[in-house]
């Protein structure tokens, strides 16, 4: 839910450091230490934000992102993904109904799920610093791609000392189009997850055909 900025290089060794070299030493000149988008976030979070994205007229939705490492969970419009990265699948639940769908396996293989809970960078520059819900951040300039369907993503993104993406704002490309893209943060609770927060609840029953928006995976 990784791509890195640095680049393979036949030629001498130097050409790959060098860059790598320069994106740390800007980032200890301009903000906390640890700050880097381009890196998966070092602890277990729940992050509430609005997402704002004018391509389909979702204004200021909430969401909410549950981070644990190699699991996460993502709670959009009653609607609740659970992300296993070690079992490479996603499963589909909405806690109205109590109801879930059959894992579905991802089609790729991803290293953390970044492109999840933030933007999944490709490159970014350090351009300032900045206070967020009461959090030093580190401002970049990024390009990469944001959301679990990785909408290609150039702008701003503000990142705690954790590598948590905390705030967004930029631009998405969607089908040929340009359009403004925010997620700005509402709360933030840096600590262990609770991990039935992760799983299935045993009450869930599985959705059966006969519903409606079930996975043809089923």
């Amino acid at each position: 839910m990784a791509n890195l900025a640095l680049r393979y290089s036949k030629h001498w060794p130097r050409l790959v450091i060098y860059p790598a070299m320069i994106a740390v030493f800007s980032t200890a000149l301009v903000g906390p230490a640890a700050a880097n988008p381009l890196l998966a976030p070092t602890v277990q979070y729940v992050a509430d934000v609005e997402i704002t994205r004018s391509s389909d007229h979702s204004i200021n939705v909430p969401a909410r992102y549950v981070y644990a490492d190699r699991r996460i969970r993502v709670e959009l419009v009653g609607i609740v993904t659970l992300v296993d990265l070690d079992r490479k699948q996603t499963t589909t639940m909405i806690p109205r109904v109590r109801t879930y769908w059959a894992p579905i396996p991802l089609t790729k293989p991803i290293e953390d799920g970044r492109h999840w809970v933030g933007v999944e960078a490709a490159t970014a520059e350090a351009v300032g610093t900045d206070t967020l819900l009461g959090r030093p951040v580190t401002k970049y300039r990024v390009r990469g791609t944001i959301f679990d369907n990785r909408i290609p993503f150039e702008g701003d993104v503000w990142t705690t000392a954790e590598n948590i993406v905390l705030q967004v704002d930029g631009t998405g490309r969607v089908d040929g189009f340009s359009a403004p893209i925010k997620v700005t943060p509402v709360q933030l609770t840096v600590a262990p997850v609770d991990p039935s927060l992760l799983t299935v609840p045993s009450t869930f029953a599985k959705a059966r055909k006969s519903d409606g928006g079930y996975h043809p995976e089923d």
